[in-house]
């Protein structure tokens, strides 16, 4: 069975948009556009999100939509009395922030720039990712931003130290305030945790002219080499049948992929602990999702953000481009059987809050557990 695609090339989004709208605070305010009232961004905004959002049915329902529709009246009302860039930015966020979905956000163009801030902060940073022997059972490693750049770094440190942990029963991997980023879980990270098979629900997609547009796209890209890309090329193919067949709707694409790694499930580490908390969102829940399926891990901490039952997150210029739109298409497959939104993953293990050292509560768990093993 071929790997599974990577998309989830999901933005580190809490952390962003703070930063976004913490500069924006300081600058001064700017009169609206001539061309794009804030009632057009704003019914922009409203089209946009109720046609694409894979979320949106779930969100609107009969027990919400009385709540939804008196929003929508408020807002509206609010942006027609809106006269700066300012004001409409907070109708747009009242507006996007019924939905409780990290992934759902409007941009205001004029903080664009902090997204360089951001990069610029984290780039010489090498607290964000780490690898170290604690001693001759435990290894610890850290991953505390899920971005390409930082992922590719603990690959290279996993395989300079294949010799240790080849000889180490025991490795904690750090993920606490990991909020995600624009990468995916890699080979070496996935053969640390493998035990058996990881399986990926097939994703559910909102049928909508944009969303056909885009499978249209990937279709003329797989069209360039048929042969190699056959297996990608029929699952977009049946895809656009049934988006075609369904607009508005939400379409699976295919059946649950299944992702296998040539390791040994009894070999070194034997247990690796997850050090989770609610600063993990987006593609770290993504990761933890595929630890969940491990024998060999362990979930310690509290729960994770709760931000990926939606995402493929895609974004659109809102009328002039003022602002720009982040809204997810799909809907992943894992909700066919349990949803996490705004609930997170839960611990198998919950670290009492008191607890400063995670790290040596969970040595010490480890060493209650095999003390009780050996009576």
């Amino acid at each position: 069975m071929p790997k599974p695609v990577s998309v989830f090339l999901i933005l580190f989004i809490c952390l962003l948009t703070e930063l976004c709208l913490a500069q924006v605070r300081q600058k001064p305010s700017q009169p609206i556009s001539s061309t794009c009232s804030c009632s057009a961004i704003l019914d922009e905004t409203i089209d946009k999100i109720s046609r694409i959002y894979a979320g949106f049915q779930d969100k609107v329902n009969l027990q919400t939509q009385a709540q939804y529709n008196q929003l929508v009246q408020t807002v509206r009302k609010q942006a027609r009395q809106a006269d700066s860039q300012t004001t409409c930015r907070d109708v747009l966020k009242a507006y996007t922030s019924f939905f409780k979905d990290s992934h759902v956000f409007v941009i205001w163009r004029q903080s664009a720039s902090q997204r360089t801030v951001y990069a610029e902060a984290v780039k010489n940073r090498s607290d964000l990712v780490e690898f170290k022997q604690l001693n001759q059972d435990y290894l610890y490693v850290k991953l505390s931003l899920f971005n390409q750049r930082e992922v590719d770094r603990l690959d290279s440190l996993l395989r300079a130290n294949q010799d240790l942990i080849a000889k180490t029963p025991n490795l904690i991997f750090d993920l606490r305030g990991n909020g995600g980023g624009n990468a995916s879980t890699t080979d070496e990270m996935i053969k640390l945790i493998y035990t058996n098979p990881i399986v990926y629900p097939a994703w559910d997609y909102r049928s909508s002219p944009e969303r056909i547009q885009a499978t249209l796209d990937e279709l003329a890209g797989y069209q360039k080499d048929t042969v190699a890309n056959a297996f990608f090329y029929q699952r977009a193919k049946q895809l656009l049948k049934d988006m075609l067949a369904n607009p508005g709707g939400l379409v699976r694409e295919g059946e649950a992929l299944t992702r296998t790694a040539d390791v040994d499930p009894a070999a070194n580490p034997r247990r690796v602990a997850f050090l989770i908390d609610k600063g993990c969102g987006s593609s770290t829940e993504f990761f933890v999702f595929e630890g969940k399926q491990s024998k060999k891990v362990t979930l310690f901490g509290t729960n994770t953000f709760g931000v990926m039952d939606y995402g493929s997150d895609q974004n659109f210029n809102l009328c002039d481009g003022t602002f720009n739109l982040a809204v997810p298409w799909g809907r992943n497959g894992w909700v066919r059987q349990y949803r996490i939104d705004t609930i997170g993953f839960a611990p198998d293990v919950r670290i009492p809050a008191g607890e400063k050292d995670w790290v040596a509560f969970v040595q010490r768990y480890y060493q209650k557990s095999d003390a009780t093993l050996r009576k």
